[in-house]
């Protein structure tokens, strides 16, 4: 191809990566939120209540024992770690926008300290070191800037004191001045800062560590056990009068604008959040709920712990006093196989995103997420490695793209990119099998070409849904079967599917014989869930239609039949067969083995039906269910190579030594054997530090090379064996 052309269909691949790319990043988030939509709901709810009651002891009303203990929320999310992230990070969203803006999240990478876990924890609750979105800045309270050494619990409890003696202040002006059409005129001097200083605040104070003072030990705290070696830190925590009067006015603290607060009394909890909990060093956790506990009484503190296991983990890690300071409720999230079921319909079983996937490359990532981390995130992340392995390695693919933008591009190819889409193998064979008038046409005229191609990609997107259907409706048929021979999920169905042609596979063989054995109670929920699925795509595929329409009038049948039809009864003449003389036991089992072959038994009514009904099921997944590579114009939109992708996902360290052992300059792609040779002395040496059998190998690569070395350049000197120590 000529320069321009080339730069053509590379702006025009380069155009469709990134919408595909970002239409699956998009399904796959949302899909994330709207799963997790349910246990956040309980979560945002057990957050809020716990907030409400902490005010009821904050406001000085004696509470109840037991409500001095620190509400905590148990998020069960499975063993997934990589997409912990993704569910914390919604959950902080969903906090932000309805119950607090104040909230730590901790890692247990951060936090093998005592120290640096307060440290974290303060830091964030004040607003100092953010860690959520960019976009989500302008919603989180800015603290004030204070030292590292300065972030106590004694700081943070004046800090969160301040927050509430201003908002009282807004909520009082505000009712203070009357309609809301009178105080929209006022200005903010007239109305008032709520983080305006009490008296003057160029007044010097003196150093901080002069003015604090000795706390007064707060109600209720918990007693240490005896003979513990030492008390956790911020059980003496010094007071101060005033977050405001640290240090001098250039570095005493500075409140900026925060969001508004919700009203009519309700002050916002604290929330930290523990991703990890099961990875936190138990001495840090102990000692992180007991300082949190001493400080309850003036700090609205609601923890969330995310474990992967069980909530009996995070009682085993913990003390007997530390255990019961934390009042837990366990929440359950969706297992990340059930968010996988979801991405595969949304993303790779339906028309919002062009790109498809074959077999091979299909079983390689879920042999991936099933057997190395069950990380969707990380299945995700394959498929986008498929997506730039497809449109980067694959010239035809500037039709991979939406409907209406294919059709304006495929009025626009150039006589280049026809000479591409001829070039395939799926298009050739199309041509192949066309009579040859046809066959010259489509080969010299561009206008037909252009409209076989048009054609051919329309058929092409409704035969892939029609096959996701169909596929939907064998996994309602034979998920519910003993042993589930096509499995349970609708990805294994996908799977098998995609690798081979169904009903000449052994596994539905296996179900159709259990289908026919099946009762009419068992079939009749079965066929109506089967007629939902096929109630969604009947508008918009004829074949479907008919089929929706066939199955329809054969539930209407199996609904009006006589449950207590008989077996039709046999001739008087078989009948009269069985009236023979009596004999000894054996002639009689002969002869009662040799009636049974003979006699054929005819089925009744409901047998009759569900073999019709079975048949015309095996018909359609015959016709409709077949390879893609059967397809004409499917590598366009389906990447169907494994090898490349296996490659990149998939470490595999003994056959990386072996090809590096044996053809070292695969790896280093540099001269010669010799100058190979001559750069492995740099490579191995720190042999010493391998085992003796690699070591072995190592010295048996090298005496290959240097036996090929010296037979090819002759120069047997350069590569003397102490050239190699």
């Amino acid at each position: 191809l000529s320069g321009n052309w080339r730069e053509l269909l590379t702006t025009t691949t380069a155009d469709s990566l990134p919408l595909v790319m970002a239409a699956t990043v998009s399904v796959s988030k949302d899909l994330q939120d709207s799963i997790h939509a349910k246990v956040f709901q309980d979560l945002v709810e057990f957050i809020r209540d716990a907030g409400m009651r902490s005010n009821i002891m904050i406001d000085g009303i004696k509470s109840k024992e037991g409500q001095s203990d620190i509400p905590t929320a148990c998020l069960v999310t499975g063993v997934n770690m990589p997409d912990h992230d993704a569910i914390f990070g919604s959950l902080v969203r969903l906090l932000v926008d309805g119950v607090t803006p104040h909230i730590a999240k901790l890692q247990s990478r951060d936090c093998n300290t005592v120290r640096g876990a307060i440290f974290k924890m303060i830091s964030q609750l004040m607003g100092q070191n953010g860690f959520v979105d960019p976009e989500f800045e302008d919603e989180i309270i800015t603290g004030p800037s204070i030292k590292r050494a300065q972030f106590t619990m004694a700081v943070l409890t004046s800090w969160y004191k301040e927050i509430i003696s201003a908002e009282d202040t807004r909520e009082s002006t505000s009712k203070s001045h009357g309609s809301p059409r009178k105080r929209a005129g006022c200005s903010h001097k007239d109305m008032g800062s709520p983080y305006k200083p009490v008296g003057s605040p160029y007044k010097p104070v003196g150093s901080p560590r002069k003015t604090m003072g000795s706390p007064r030990k707060p109600m209720g705290s918990p007693r240490m056990p005896k003979g513990s070696p030492r008390k956790p830190m911020g059980f003496q925590s010094r007071d101060m009068k005033s977050v405001k009067d640290f240090g001098s006015p250039e570095k005493r603290m500075r409140l900026n604008d925060e969001p508004r607060l919700p009203r009519g009394g309700y002050h916002p909890p604290l929330v930290v959040i523990l991703e990890d909990v099961e990875n936190f060093p138990a001495n840090v956790l102990h000692d992180l709920i007991l300082i949190c506990s001493e400080h309850r009484c003036n700090l609205p503190i609601v923890f969330v712990f995310g474990v992967a296991t069980t909530s009996n983990a995070v009682h085993r890690s913990l003390s007997q006093d530390a255990s019961a300071c934390v009042a837990m409720e366990t929440f359950q999230a969706q297992p990340s196989t059930h968010y996988l079921n979801h991405v595969i319909e949304k993303v790779l079983m339906t028309e919002k995103v062009p790109f498809h996937i074959g077999g091979r490359p299909f079983k390689l990532l879920l042999d991936i997420f099933l057997y190395s981390d069950l990380s969707v995130k990380n299945f995700v992340k394959g498929l986008k490695l498929c997506m730039m392995e497809h449109f980067l390695g694959n010239s035809s693919t500037f039709l991979c793209c939406s409907a209406p933008e294919r059709a304006l591009r495929i009025r626009a190819m150039t006589p280049a990119q026809l000479d591409i889409i001829r070039k395939l193998p799926s298009f050739r064979s199309y041509v192949e099998n066309r009579p040859p008038k046809e066959q010259a046409v489509l080969l010299l005229d561009e206008k037909v070409t252009k409209s076989t191609v048009r054609t051919l990609m329309t058929e092409l997107d409704s035969w892939y849904l029609r096959f996701c259907c169909l596929v939907k409706v064998v996994s309602a048929l034979t998920s519910s079967l003993p042993h589930s021979p096509l499995g349970r999920q609708i990805r294994e169905v996908l799977a098998t599917c995609l690798s081979r042609p169904l009903v000449e596979s052994e596994e539905f063989k296996e179900a159709q014989k259990m289908l026919k054995l099946m009762a009419r109670e068992e079939l009749l929920p079965i066929l109506a869930n089967i007629l939902e699925i096929l109630k969604e795509q009947s508008g918009q595929d004829e074949e479907l239609s008919e089929l929706y329409n066939e199955l329809a009038i054969m539930l209407g049948r199996l609904n009006s039949l006589d449950q207590l039809d008989q077996v039709i009864k046999d001739s008087p003449a078989d009948e009269a067969q069985l009236s023979f003389q009596s004999s000894d036991r054996f002639h009689l089992k002969e002869k009662l083995l040799e009636m049974a072959k003979k006699k054929s038994k005819k089925p009744n009514a409901y047998e009759s039906l569900r073999s019709e009904l079975l048949q015309v099921l095996v018909n359609t997944f015959e016709q409709h269910l077949q390879l893609l590579n059967k397809q004409p114009l499917h590598e366009v939109l389906f990447f169907d190579s494994s090898s490349v992708v296996k490659r990149h996902l998939v470490g595999m360290p003994r056959a990386a030594l072996t090809t590096a052992l044996s053809n070292p300059h695969h790896y280093l792609q540099v001269g010669t054997p010799a100058n190979t040779a001559s750069r492995l002395k740099l490579s191995y040496g720190i042999k010493e530090n391998f085992s003796g059998r690699l070591r072995s190998k190592i010295q048996c690569s090298l005496g290959e090379y240097r036996y090929k070395s010296e037979t090819v350049n002759s120069t047997p000197a350069e590569l003397k064996a102490q050239d190699f120590q």
